[in-house]
């Protein structure tokens, strides 16, 4: 009977035990979502951030005359030139247009280092950075609420969830993100805790039948969002453009179907404008056996520094549309 009473014993003390490491495992969960709903407020935040101050930046350098802007270009060390491809060779030209300039500007100088410009030149710009200042401090301060209102819902749940047992129980705080939990956000949404090489990811997409350009970018972009994540943004501008399709705002993807010569002279372009803000441009080509030198062009856009994936497919004619098919969409050219 002792034994009996003994293992009854053992056996309610083992699923006290089973049944407390389950509801730790739930109560890590738990925190581990609002961690990654704060990391993503937090990431949503900043790029707030850049976009305003960028903004208010603008705004106060076009107040300033061309030549005006020349002159701090000139002493900041700031190229007044961008360059162009002509029959493959690399030309410079001198950037006259203001907005343009601006934006190089605004790119590469800080909001106090405009500050400093707008009061040597006596322009406006004391009451810009009062309301850009202004905006953060309301913006930070929304963002610590959310943190205290996710911790107060935390709390709450870890009593909920322990009951009588919760002070035996460690708090998970939420001040700080953890590795941990990064890495368990990056794995949750398909991305490894390492450098991601999209490169190696475009060779598993394989597009079905298209109609045109948007078609095969939103198949591009669907495959992506499914791989990695929030992190992938379709039609973001950059500059006075829009990219197709940008990854972790880094990483910016630029769609063509190579029929006709006009639209792989406008991807040359595009990339030269991209690759100014972009830390990587990749160039996905679609081609549809045109007579448009895709080659050439190609050599053009690795000259710029891009990364070229070309597709293969043929268009098929139905009355007046058509379509596009893509054959062997494992293979795909890769050119480094």
């Amino acid at each position: 009977m002792a034994f009996k009473d003994l293992f009854k014993k053992a056996t309610e003390v083992t699923k006290k035990a089973v049944d407390r490491a389950a509801k730790e495992a739930k109560y890590r969960k738990k925190a581990l979502e609002i961690k990654m709903e704060i990391s993503k407020a937090e990431k949503s935040f900043q790029k707030e951030i850049e976009r305003r101050e960028f903004e208010a930046k603008r705004e106060i350098l076009s107040q300033l005359k061309m030549r005006q802007l020349e002159g701090v270009c000139a002493a900041k060390g700031i190229s007044t030139y961008r360059t162009v491809i002509v029959n493959g060779e690399k030309k410079r030209y001198k950037i006259r247009n203001k907005e343009e300039l601006i934006d190089i500007m605004a790119s590469h100088m800080t909001l106090e280092e405009v500050a400093e410009v707008a009061k040597r030149y006596k322009v406006k710009s004391r009451h810009i950075i009062y309301q850009f200042n202004k905006w953060l401090e309301e913006a930070n301060a929304a963002l610590m609420a959310l943190k205290e209102q996710r911790q107060r819902e935390l709390d709450e749940y870890k009593a909920m969830l322990f009951g009588a047992e919760a002070d035996e129980v460690e708090t998970i705080e939420l001040k700080e993100e953890t590795e941990e939990s990064l890495e368990a956000e990056q794995e949750l949404e398909g991305i490894p805790s390492h450098e991601v090489d999209i490169l190696d990811i475009l060779q598993d997409f394989e597009p079905e039948t298209v109609r045109d350009e948007e078609d095969l970018e939103k198949q591009l972009y669907q495959y992506l969002r499914a791989r990695l994540g929030g992190q992938v943004q379709r039609q973001v501008p950059v500059g006075d453009q829009k990219v197709d399709i940008v990854i972790g705002g880094r990483i910016g993807i630029e769609l063509k179907i190579a029929d006709s010569r006009s639209k792989l002279q406008r991807l040359v372009g595009q990339v030269l404008d991209y690759v100014e803000y972009l830390d990587e441009v990749i160039a996905v080509i679609l081609d549809v056996r045109a007579n448009v030198e895709i080659d050439r062009y190609i050599r053009k856009l690795r000259m710029l520094g891009a990364e070229v994936v070309v597709l293969e497919g043929d268009i098929r004619r139905k009355g007046k549309s058509r379509e596009i098919i893509i054959q062997d969409a494992r293979r795909k050219v890769i050119i480094r």
